[in-house]
């Protein structure tokens, strides 16, 4: 079966108020093997977020996208440590790596394994496309103050980073900075919303063409409705296994 993903990233409203640039990043690589897909959330209170987001999402997605067929292996892990650690070594040599801050969510799928990783706010959806009440969540972990959160660039970041399988049956994915997650989901528990993620796998699903669905998504993340419930970036990533329904 084949894979299908869209992603958009929409600048928040407190940003084009500054004429500032959208800090959140997303990058995603297919593979004959699979999808890695990541999104990244740059801080707002850190200079070079932004760098620091878009160079993770790389990162990590192009060095787990070519050990797809090593998901089931304890190596993997490792994979993903070193990504981080190189992108933090990189960033080391270009200014202090608190002006880098950022936070990642992901998730590598193949035929047979689902991968999820998470550092840092941000969620994780998991979705059985055959019955949306059957889900699996990487929630966000929030700081010890309120509106803070873990990210790679701080020395504890690996006691922070979060990684497991998930069963096969989740074949629809959703990963999503914090600004998009405020509306797109459900909290207390984090769950999915019948009213907004149904109706965007719905249309989604149905598009061949890529570049329509990426269109499509940026186009729902600038809508006027979404700025009245946040003023934050907001970045939202589908994948989903094409034939899964």
């Amino acid at each position: 079966m084949a894979f299908q993903v869209a992603g958009a990233s929409a600048t928040g409203r407190s940003h084009l108020e500054k004429d500032a640039g959208c800090e959140d990043a997303w990058h995603v690589v297919r593979r004959a093997e699979g999808v890695v897909a990541c999104v990244c959330d740059g801080a707002g209170s850190a200079s070079r977020s932004a760098e620091g987001a878009n160079a993770l999402a790389v990162a990590v997605a192009e060095s787990l996208a070519n050990r797809l067929t090593e998901l089931h292996t304890h190596d993997i892990s490792k994979t993903l440590v070193d990504a981080i650690v190189q992108t933090r070594d990189e960033l080391a040599q270009l200014g202090s790596l608190p002006e880098f801050h950022a936070t990642l969510c992901g998730i590598a799928i193949t035929a047979d394994q689902s991968l999820v990783f998470h550092l840092g706010d941000g969620l994780i959806l998991g979705v059985n496309p055959d019955d949306w009440s059957d889900y699996v969540v990487s929630e966000p972990e929030n700081g010890e103050f309120a509106e803070t959160t873990y990210f790679f660039t701080l020395p504890q970041w690996q006691s922070h980073l979060r990684v497991f399988s998930a069963p096969k049956r989740y074949r629809t994915w959703f990963l999503m900075s914090d600004g998009c997650a405020s509306f797109a989901a459900k909290s207390a528990p984090w769950r999915p919303t019948s009213n907004f993620l149904e109706p965007v796998h719905d249309y989604l699903s149905g598009q061949a063409n890529s570049e329509v669905r990426n269109q499509a998504l940026l186009s729902t993340l600038q809508s006027p409705a979404t700025d009245k419930i946040t003023a934050d970036d907001k970045t939202l990533v589908w994948v989903h296994e094409h034939g899964a329904f």
